[in-house]
Formats: structure tokens, C-alpha cells, sequence
């Protein structure tokens, strides 16, 4: 029989015994390391996924947001060379039809060039978005 050795609180155990319930150093170290690398892989994938997930979020709201502000075409409007001394007030006089205000043609002339205010300069080019010219 091999001598019995204690280990701390716990009661003697046979040398021979003790030993072969332990791994050994290198078995652990594997492990340990085996471990790490599953879990550093495993933050990299989650990583991967959330960018991913994001970036389709992104690509949605964009999509739909630049579909909504293309709902109104402007094909086949005139456009209007600004020269100098020009308003808007007087293109709009020039354009408009005989069942619609110079105000309401001026409102459509702003929101169909994204302007916001009144302000022109020679040398632009809008859009005037009326039926029939």
C-alpha cells in the first residue's frame, strides 16, 4: 500500500489515487486556452451579427425614408432658368394657370427645389411643376 497523503480539510487520500483524479497541467492549460478561443470566436460571431443586423436596419429606414420623398416625379415639367432680377413671384406670374394663385404656384416651385426660403440667384435652374404649359 502507497503512503496516504492530507490534504488540507479534506480526509488522507492514497497518493496513487489523488493523482489520477487531477489533470495535469498541460490538460488544463489546453482546456483553458480551448475555452478562451471558443468564447473570443463566439464574441466575434455575436459581433459580426449585430453589425449585420444594424446595418439592414439602416438600409430599411434609408430606403424607405428616400421612397416617400420621391413619391411626386417632376418629369415632364418645364424648367426655368433664373436670370438676373428675376423673384419667384414673377415666375411663378409667367407659369401659372388661370385656376391657380401666383401664392400657390410660388409654394409648389419651393417644395418641388427643396427651397426654403424665397430667395433666388441668376444662374439657377427650377423645376415648375404645373399641368399644362
Amino acid at each position: 500500500m502507497t503512503e496516504a497523503k492530507y490534504l488540507g480539510r479534506i480526509s488522507p487520500i492514497l497518493a496513487d489515487d489523488w493523482m489520477d483524479n487531477v489533470p495535469s497541467y498541460y490538460s488544463y492549460t489546453e482546456f483553458y486556452n480551448k475555452r478562451k478561443a471558443a468564447k473570443k470566436q463566439l464574441k466575434k460571431e455575436r459581433r459580426v451579427f449585430f453589425t449585420v443586423c444594424a446595418l439592414l436596419v439602416c438600409f430599411c429606414m434609408s430606403y424607405f425614408t428616400i421612397s416617400s420623398y420621391s413619391s411626386e416625379s417632376y418629369v415632364g415639367c418645364p424648367s426655368h432658368a433664373v436670370t438676373y432680377g428675376e423673384t419667384l413671384w414673377s415666375i411663378a406670374n409667367e407659369y401659372k394657370s388661370d385656376d391657380m394663385s401666383t401664392g400657390e404656384l410660388i409654394y409648389k416651385i419651393k417644395k418641388a427645389n427643396d427651397l426654403d426660403s424665397s430667395a433666388i440667384s441668376a444662374g439657377d435652374v427650377l423645376i415648375i411643376p404645373v399641368e399644362n404649359v
